[in-house]
């Protein structure tokens, strides 16, 4: 529990974590309030919206991991762009795909541009950004078993699922290979979210919530 709070930038609600670690919310309450009894963690009050009182988040003492940029830019598409723009999905994937292009620039694209080196970059570069990515033999079917802004993406998957979409559009893109078929498939099972690097070659393409609304 420790090592999953050490691996957020930002503060975390309790729903959050139990859908990250695949605990009981009860259980992760328990686990926590340990935490924050013995200094491991502080607690801070979530910005208040609405009636009612506001939840608790936690942070783990000590340094945590992320890039300033990435933070940056999704943290505030995720609590901003929610309720500033009339089309979320499609500025939030714009978005994405400008990150993107911006990480192909500055980590260098593959010198023999093909599909498959595009897919094995992008997991490279997933892995790199703190997602654990794990895929499969083709590099295309990839579970990511972290998510560096879980409490933003569990409050809002639309805005923070999509930046993360079209950045890996745009990854596939620069590295020689079509982004068509692309599906991010958010907490599509306890702990870990599902992402389809371009359409199977044996399947049909199909519409999902990764390619409508990530």
């Amino acid at each position: 529990m420790l090592r999953a709070l050490l691996d957020q930038p930002d503060p975390v609600g309790i729903d959050a974590l139990a859908q990250a670690t695949a605990r009981h919310p009860n259980t992760v309450r328990e686990q926590v309030n340990w935490l924050v009894a013995h200094g491991y963690v502080t607690r801070v009050r979530q910005p208040h919206e609405g009636r009612g009182r506001p939840a608790w988040l936690y942070q783990a003492r000590g340094p945590r991991p992320g890039d300033g940029d990435y933070v940056e830019l999704a943290a505030a598409l995720a609590w901003r762009l929610q309720d500033a723009s009339p089309d979320t999905h499609a500025e939030a994937l714009a978005a994405g795909r400008r990150w993107g292009s911006d990480l192909v620039a500055r980590r260098g694209a593959t010198v023999a541009p093909s599909p498959e080196t595009a897919r094995r970059w992008t997991v490279e570069l997933l892995d790199e950004l703190g997602y654990a990515p794990a895929p499969d033999e083709e590099d295309r079917d990839v579970v990511l078993h972290r998510c560096p802004l879980l409490q933003a993406a569990y409050r809002f998957p639309d805005v923070v699922c999509s930046v993360h979409l079209g950045m890996v559009q745009s990854a596939l893109e620069a590295n020689g290979a079509s982004s068509e078929g692309s599906e991010l498939r958010p907490f599509s099972a306890p702990g870990q979210c599902f992402l389809r690097l371009g359409a199977r070659p044996d399947l049909p393409a199909q519409p999902s919530a990764g390619n409508a609304s990530a």
